[in-house]
């Protein structure tokens, strides 16, 4: 999938990860993302309890919480930077900095395969145009 060339801040889920470097995005059957369809969510978004407490505080994400980071955050947090190499803490100050559009655009730029111009998978650091491994996700190399 090549990167779009507008943004569309609705992609950026309620815990702070890019929906369109998601494996379940750039898979054969594209999910919409975190956000799409409020009123009928999968159960993928039934289950996920960041999403319930961002819509119940009113808030567009994790980002924005006073509470932030809660137990759920740091856990979460953990499992990413340690898994997949993400770091939410640092794209959720990005975002207070520079504002979603902007940070969704670099992490594009930072996740746009340098062979064939496609997006790579934050999940696997895998291209998904020409499959290509890249040192990210759970296919970067550790140091």
């Amino acid at each position: 999938m090549k990167p779009p060339e507008t943004i569309d801040e609705s992609m950026l889920a309620p815990c702070g990860l890019n929906c369109m470097l998601c494996y379940r995005h750039l898979g054969k059957k594209p999910c919409p993302g975190c956000r799409a369809r409020e009123s009928q969510p999968d159960e993928y978004q039934r289950k996920c309890v960041m999403r319930a407490c961002v819509s119940e505080r009113g808030l567009f994400s994790c980002a924005e919480c006073q509470e932030r980071p809660c137990k759920r955050v740091k856990s979460f947090d953990k499992r990413y930077r340690e898994g997949y190499g993400v770091d939410l803490a640092s794209d959720a100050a990005r975002q207070r900095e520079i504002g979603v559009a902007a940070l969704l655009r670099e992490q594009i730029n930072t996740h746009t395969c340098d062979s064939c111009g496609h997006l790579i998978n934050l999940h696997d650091g895998r291209c998904s145009g020409c499959g290509r491994q890249h040192p990210i996700g759970k296919g970067r190399t550790l140091v």
